[in-house]
């Protein structure tokens, strides 16, 4: 019986931890532009790219229909050394481009060669010292961004003197296993925006993340973590909030959430969650570490009581108990974060998801802690 108090007690805490989360979310406000403002805020939107060449004219595309002025905005987009047509793509559209649309290729480099697995930030880098807006935007080769993004981007920014923000991702839908990934990424876009407003910074996503010049200068930018591959964007959103902890925020607002492409198959969303939890280990704030952990060992026990069901260690009205307590406060959440990001027919997802993803995390945890992934052709060893 034993057992079967402590699985209980981290199902009640765990499904306690969900409701936070979901009065967390519910109180982040939601931005309401002011239309009166005028804002001049200089943008530099930069994108790090490898083999894109199937989705890089749909961000381009996009855009160009911004509504911000076009003359208060350039895109810098950084080749990382593809193979495929991305950059011949790159130089027919800026031939007719309507913003300024500058190509650099991380080939050309001056230091290319010593380049140690740190591709992203070193483009990032590069491209922050070859621009001049004030506002540094950031985007993904595979994202369609709406055409309000900068304009909201930039109103938030005067409006709040943000010096980081987080923004909303979701997927596109193509298949079966899209709209399960869509469901999955929901759970992480909400639970970091719903910890960010708790004072918690544990995660955003460079998909759609915003961030002064000052502020990336202030905490020098990548220099503690260029050791890593990963971590452009968490790292940076921790540092950055070491020194303002109260300006950094998360953009809750429809208009500017970017799509992005999930993983089309099981062995691409391997490799993707592989280089994702590769960060875990390398939290510098325990809270974050101990929000991790509690996720995992809180799925870790309900494995652990599937099996002791089986052998009556742990009564059954123990189990449906714990387990009706956590779903329905992760439909709660869900099914509000589902609804802001425009994906409520995706709510009728949420119950497989819930069968998945504590067997999800258990095994992405594990094998976290092996070093290598393989990212896009490219073994990294980290």
């Amino acid at each position: 019986m034993i057992f079967a108090y402590i699985f209980l007690i981290i199902q009640i805490l765990y499904a306690l931890f969900t409701l936070i989360l979901w009065i967390a979310w519910q109180k982040l406000p939601i931005y309401n532009p002011v239309t009166e403002t005028i804002v001049q805020t200089r943008i530099s939107v930069i994108v790090v790219v490898r083999d894109e060449a199937s989705n890089i004219l749909n961000l381009l595309n996009s855009l160009s229909h911004q509504t911000y002025p076009k003359h208060l905005f350039s895109v810098y987009i950084v080749d990382d050394f593809s193979i495929d047509a991305t950059v011949s793509l790159l130089k027919d559209f800026q031939s007719i481009s309507s913003f300024p649309l500058h190509i650099l290729e991380l080939k050309a480099h001056p230091s290319a060669e010593s380049i140690n697995g740190n591709f992203k930030k070193k483009g990032i880098e590069w491209a922050i010292s070859e621009s001049d807006g004030e506002l540094i935007v950031t985007t993904d080769g595979d994202c369609i961004v709406p055409a309000d993004w900068l304009k909201i981007i930039a109103n938030f920014q005067v409006q709040t003197n943000a010096q980081m923000i987080c923004g909303a991702v979701t997927f596109s839908e193509p298949s079966i296993f899209a709209k399960i990934q869509a469901v999955e990424f929901a759970s992480l876009i909400g639970s970091g925006a719903a910890t960010l407003q708790m004072g918690i910074p544990t995660m955003c996503n460079a998909a759609n993340l915003a961030f002064t010049r000052r502020a990336f200068v202030e905490v020098h930018g990548y220099k503690d973590t260029a050791s890593t591959a990963t971590g452009d964007d968490l790292f940076l959103m921790h540092k950055i909030y070491q020194i303002y902890p109260t300006q950094v925020h998360f953009l809750k607002q429809s208009q500017a959430i970017v799509i992005t492409q999930p993983q089309p198959n099981l062995k691409a969303f391997y490799q993707q969650r592989r280089r994702w939890a590769s960060k875990w280990h390398l939290y510098s704030d325990w809270r974050v570490s101990a929000v991790a952990v509690f996720i995992f060992m809180n799925c870790l026990s309900l494995l652990a009581s599937i099996s002791a069901l089986f052998i009556n260690i742990l009564p059954p009205i123990f189990f449906i108990t714990g387990i009706s307590l956590r779903w329905i406060s992760e439909w709660v959440l869900l099914g509000s974060l589902l609804s802001f990001l425009k994906k409520r027919h995706l709510i009728v997802w949420i119950f497989p998801v819930q069968w998945i993803y504590p067997l999800y995390v258990v095994f992405f945890g594990l094998t976290a802690q092996k070093k290598g992934y393989s990212w896009k052709g490219r073994k990294l060893d980290q």
